[in-house]
């Protein structure tokens, strides 16, 4: 009985969509969404944050299958991915052009639709710049797919390094590999890209040489772009003996840089930005000329500088006469054709500038000074860093004084020279350079300094700095030695992320090809030290240099060695082993560890 009246409640009160027809539309309009919710690459509230990469966690055929030529080719992986982004990431070799890319979850489905050729190994890669589905994630490093239509799968392996021109680690670029009896200009027939330290691995070729080519490749089409992208060149073979290939990036193309922008800050300020970065060394005031645009009335130049004081920068800044509140003027760039003139008009913001003052680098009381680290890639010298623009001519033998201080107390004048690096920063160094462990003052007379628009210093008197430059304990040492069949060869020592570069000819023997090198006086740092044979400049004056051969029409580079090595102080870091490649010796970057078999010893 009361099972039957349980059973009639219920009855009564069951609710039918039917009875509601509202209900199936607000269910048609929440399922995307609960879809899409499922489908967000997140972890779970609260548990830990999901900072592992994307991977791919399983595929269909698995890598290595042979006798196989599959229609559907499956890949799991870690993470949610876009359909999008996986068609962009994937490339075949041998190409494979007729496929389409599905998603299902986490598991992609690419679909061929085109028989596979027989008896061929086929590699699918997918390129490390894939992202999950809301970019959180990305591949740590390619992911590559091998597998063979026939009983047997190539297994060459081809592994190197990508530097940077200033032979710093390249990451990020796209490494071809083609081989070399294929016709010039057709599509890659391997690719990869390379990691965090410019490394790179080809695995799954087949035996013969090939034409590697490196670009950094930024719209993505495979191609290089001789205007805006960098390249390197190399010609390799497999099996490849244990020999990993270098690929060194070319310089940026040597166009002249012209004004793309400029802005008024003030009536006396304005700001240029250029198409690629200046060299303060090379900024010359006079090759610019400012006028109205309407009676052609000069506006003077009086200093330029760059805000960061960098020995390179793509904006810099001028300062002028008072520009006319309502004028519009003209910017011409004696280099630069006359269509790239600039028009702006005046500003009428008349800035306050403060009094002058200085602040001399190395500060007062400094100890162990290692003055090469200051601006690397001059020669050492201490500077004066104004905050206003000052007048070139003021800084005189009278005005600026550097002295050497003896142990006892006594002090004499130091000859020095002065040169500009822009308006506001200016380098002194001593004839014939800092003495090791010695201190010395720099003094400026400030009211013998002008502002190149009359400003004036804020106190009387002279501005100093008393410091100790580093003894010969604080540096470092790198001796080695190599093989290489030339008459000369180049060795190099570039310190890390600077301008910081020693440069050694050498001679091989005649006989034996072996050479030795060695360098001192190194701040501490790490180094990259390469040795390559040099191509003569036209221009007999300019220095030998390194030849980075070409993409398009492909030629090699010139073959160079490289070895990481960390300098420390007090240290000499010996045994750098530089054979040149081709030369019947190994490689120096072995097995991707570019610091070989040095040994590093204190120095007595």
């Amino acid at each position: 009985m009361l099972r039957n009246n349980l059973a009639a409640f219920n009855s009564e009160r069951s609710v039918s969509v039917k009875d509601f027809p509202g209900l199936k539309i607000l269910f048609l309009f929440l399922l995307p969404l609960f879809l899409a919710a499922c489908a967000i690459d997140r972890p779970p509230t609260g548990g830990p944050p999901d900072t592992a990469p994307l991977s791919v966690t399983a595929s269909t055929p698995e890598p290595g299958t042979v006798n196989v030529s599959p229609r559907t080719i499956r890949l799991d992986f870690s993470h949610y991915v876009g359909r999008e982004e996986l068609a962009k990431s994937i490339f075949f070799t041998p190409s494979v052009d007729d496929y389409e890319v599905e998603m299902r979850g986490r598991e992609a489905r690419i679909r061929i639709f085109s028989p596979l050729r027989p008896n061929r190994t086929y590699t699918l890669t997918l390129r490390n710049s894939l992202k999950s589905l809301h970019g959180s994630h990305r591949l740590g490093e390619s992911w590559a797919l091998a597998f063979s239509t026939g009983p047997v799968i190539d297994r060459g392996v081809m592994e190197g390094r990508v530097w940077t021109n200033r032979m710093e680690a390249a990451p990020d670029v796209t490494v071809m590999a083609t081989l070399a009896s294929g016709s010039a200009g057709q599509s890659p027939e391997y690719l990869t890209r390379t990691g965090p330290s410019g490394e790179f691995r080809f695995g799954h070729l087949a035996p013969g040489s090939y034409r590697i080519v490196a670009i950094t490749d930024r719209n993505g089409n495979l191609r290089f772009d001789p205007d805006n992208e960098l390249f390197a060149a190399a010609a390799a073979q497999t099996p490849a003996a244990g020999h990993p290939v270098n690929l060194r990036l070319s310089a940026a193309r040597q166009s002249t840089p012209v004004p793309r922008s400029c802005r008024t800050i003030n009536n006396r300020e304005i700001e240029l930005t250029f198409s690629q970065p200046v060299r303060a060394v090379n900024f010359d005031p006079s090759a610019f000329a400012i006028e109205t645009t309407d009676s052609g009335k000069p506006l003077s130049i009086l200093g330029f500088f760059s805000l960061s004081r960098s020995s390179e920068s793509a904006t810099w800044r001028l300062l002028t006469g008072v520009m006319e509140k309502e004028a519009w003027y003209r910017l011409r760039f004696a280099s630069a054709p006359r269509s790239s003139e600039l028009l702006f008009q005046g500003n009428a913001r008349q800035e306050r500038y403060p009094a002058l003052s200085l602040a001399i680098i190395p500060a007062g009381g400094s100890e162990s000074v290692i003055a090469e680290t200051i601006r690397p890639g001059l020669a050492p010298a201490a500077e004066l860093h104004f905050n206003l623009p000052v007048d070139e001519s003021s800084l005189t033998p009278r005005a600026v004084r550097l002295d050497l201080n003896g142990p006892n107390g006594g002090t004499r004048s130091v000859p020095c020279t002065i040169a500009r690096i822009d308006s506001r920063t200016f380098a002194v160094r001593p004839t014939g350079g800092f003495l090791p462990g010695r201190n010395y003052t720099l003094r400026v007379d400030m009211m013998k300094i002008k502002g190149v628009a009359g400003e004036q210093p804020a106190n009387a008197g002279a501005a100093a700095s008393n410091f100790t430059i580093a003894d010969e304990v604080a540096y470092g040492e790198i001796s080695g030695s190599g093989k290489a069949v030339a008459r000369q060869i180049v060795i190099e020592a570039r310190m890390q992320g600077t301008d910081f570069v020693k440069r050694l000819d050498i001679s091989p023997s005649a006989k034996s090809g072996e050479f030795r090198f060695g360098f001192s006086g190194l701040p501490p740092g790490k180094y990259a030290v390469t040795a390559f044979i040099p191509s003569r400049s036209p221009q007999a004056s300019a220095p030998a240099s390194w030849n980075a051969g070409s993409a398009e029409p492909f030629t090699p580079a010139v073959a160079f060695s490289a070895a990481m090595v960390e300098v420390r102080a007090g240290w000499s870091t010996d045994e750098v082993r530089l054979d040149m490649p081709f030369s019947g010796h190994e490689n120096p970057i072995r097995k991707n560890n570019p610091e070989n078999n040095q040994r590093t010893n204190r120095r007595p």
